[in-house]
């Protein structure tokens, strides 16, 4: 009788699943949190009004240019955590589910089987 092994398969890779769709949604967070605070640093040492004397300095144009990165970085980022969310988890969720459903169709049959098998058996005893 494989239907105890393939339970425990079948309940391993759903936990796992689970358990990486955990881990998915918390990265994606983390991801989104980061970005906010890069945007915000960025922000926060953004020249407030464009001063003719430090656009002429070396210094103050790769500043700026290093600013304008971080915010082109937290972009990225927000993009990165937002494709986790709609497109990764919510396939690993649907993926869980699926087999959710299939693991109950599974279970009753598995009632069915052994019951078919107490019956033969019980036949068989009472032939004998």
């Amino acid at each position: 009788d494989q239907f105890d092994n393939l339970e425990k398969h079948t309940s391993w890779g759903i936990d796992f699943l689970e358990r990486y769709t955990k881990f998915v949604k918390e990265r994606a967070d983390i991801e989104l949190s980061y970005a906010k605070q890069i945007r915000s640093l960025s922000k926060k040492y953004h020249p407030k009004r464009s001063r003719e004397d430090e656009s002429r300095y070396t210094w103050c144009l790769a500043f700026a240019a290093t600013l304008q990165q971080l915010n082109e970085m937290a972009a990225q980022r927000e993009d990165l955590a937002d494709n986790l969310h709609t497109q990764i988890v919510c396939e690993l969720m649907r993926y869980t589910q699926e087999l959710k459903a299939e693991r109950k169709t599974v279970s009753p049959q598995r009632h069915q089987h052994f019951h078919l098998a107490a019956s033969t058996t019980n036949t068989e005893f009472i032939s004998v």
